[in-house]
């Protein structure tokens, strides 16, 4: 049923693509072929355990956005002081068993919003209703959203420099055990994020941003552990604060958050900084008295001169759960922090041949209750990884952003003994051996 309607939508808006600008096609994409070469295994990534790409991205698996934009003021060729109306449909296609995307193809609605850019009471404001990618700055080399990744089904309103939006999300599979998520609670464990960001300009090259969120939950009854009270609820709140500087080809962005009790995110969701997405474990109530988190990201990306460019990314993060807390499930602990650096020089060899060269370092703080591993802490887990990736660009743009991309990729990884002897890598939970990982593929990327 889904394959059918995009086929009908995609049809329909390559028809009308160009007449005035009726309807918008976008897309996102990776696709390739790849092993990990230990018994010719598909490739699996080489990154930490619960790091997703954070650590690199290289080794990521098939992903597919494509994404319809109908913009409706001008299907019914409104005036032009009339409202600027659009509605935005995106799709998110994936393999469902982690290895290629044509053995099995999952497809998921990941935005359907409406948007609506008008005047009300003489104020120009911008409106939304639905569910879309609500965030801003993304770390590309390591697919990392930071600062306010709010992602989630809610509704929203702009005016100037100040967003206010109320997104909900039901917390299920992101994390196992979750004490957040829906096999503990009767009916899942809504979330409700009250968001408000404010933009300051300080001058042409450099803006502070401000945020802050109140994260609450309506009562809720945990089915176990039994022991935990019968409906409960709980709170959040998050402070936070980016600085971003941006002068000729380069961009740099800073980032400070703070989190409390529900709001202490990330955890380990494997993808993303979500505030909602909390950590640890809940006290005796089920509540997270004395829960918080700290999430810290440094990111910049220079388009040095026609020769070669450079990017980085650096992100601290820090949670712990509940004061006196109830261990749910052997996997789930109570404290984490983790420390990843990364560094990619680009080297324009030609217009369309160019090669990709990338260090990343990952630290990590085992902590009991990891990995099914019960009675002792691993200690601290360590990555060096380097990739080597030609590639070639058929447009022949000599910048760092330049896409599309097809890149022959090759990684390395050493680990310490902290890693090898507990398979705290995810290139060690896909049932890879060895002293070190590796990853060999041929991988296209694009965005437009």
């Amino acid at each position: 049923m889904y394959k059918n309607l995009l086929l009908f939508l995609f049809f329909s808006s390559s028809i009308l693509f160009g007449q005035n600008s009726k309807f918008e096609f976008h897309s996102y994409g990776r696709v390739g072929v790849s092993s990990s070469v230990y018994e010719e295994k598909v490739g699996s990534r080489l990154n930490l355990s619960h790091q997703g790409a954070l650590g690199g991205r290289h080794e990521e698996n098939d992903y597919i956005e494509m994404t319809v934009v109908a913009n409706i003021d001008e299907i019914f060729s409104m005036d032009e002081d009339k409202p600027n109306i659009r509605f935005v449909l995106t799709t998110q296609s994936f393999s469902g068993n982690n290895t290629f995307i044509a053995n099995n193809t999952v497809i998921n609605f990941a935005e359907m919003y409406l948007e609506v850019y008008d005047t009300l009471f003489n104020i120009p404001v911008s409106l939304w209703v639905g569910s879309r990618y609500y965030r801003d700055k993304n770390i590309d080399m390591a697919d990392y959203w930071t600062f306010n990744n709010l992602t989630g089904q809610g509704f929203g309103f702009q005016y100037g420099n100040t967003k206010i939006a109320l997104v909900s999300s039901l917390v299920l599979q992101d994390q196992p055990g979750n004490p957040y998520g829906d096999e503990l609670y009767d009916d899942g464990r809504q979330k409700h994020v009250l968001a408000l960001q404010h933009k300051i300009p300080i001058n042409e090259n450099q803006s502070l941003h401000l945020l802050g969120e109140y994260h609450f939950t309506g009562l809720d009854s945990l089915k176990n552990p039994a022991f935990i009270i019968d409906r409960v609820s709980d709170y959040g709140f998050v402070g936070g604060v980016m600085h971003r500087y941006q002068k000729g080809n380069f961009i740099n962005n800073s980032s400070a958050r703070y989190g409390t009790r529900i709001a202490n995110g990330p955890g380990d969701d494997g993808w993303s900084s979500r505030t909602f997405i909390n950590f640890g474990n809940p006290n005796l109530k089920g509540q997270y008295d004395g829960a918080k988190g700290l999430n810290l990201t440094e990111n910049f990306v220079w388009d040095i001169n026609q020769k070669w460019g450079l990017m980085g990314y650096a992100a601290y993060r820090y949670a712990i759960g509940a004061s006196s807390p109830v261990f749910v499930g052997d996997s789930r602990p109570n404290e984490k922090w983790d420390f990843t650096i990364g560094v990619r020089p680009q080297i324009y060899l030609s217009n369309k041949i160019q090669l990709i060269l990338e260090y990343h370092y990952q630290m990590r703080d085992y902590q009991e209750y990891t990995n099914g591993i019960v009675g002792f802490d691993p200690g601290l887990g360590v990555m060096n990884k380097f990739t080597i990736a030609p590639v070639y660009v058929p447009t022949g743009e000599r910048t760092l952003m330049a896409r599309p991309h097809i890149r022959f990729v090759y990684s390395l990884a050493f680990y310490n003994d902290v890693v090898k002897s507990n398979g705290l890598s995810q290139f060690y939970e896909a049932g890879n051996q060895g002293d070190f990982g590796q990853y060999i593929g041929l991988k296209s990327e694009w965005w437009f």
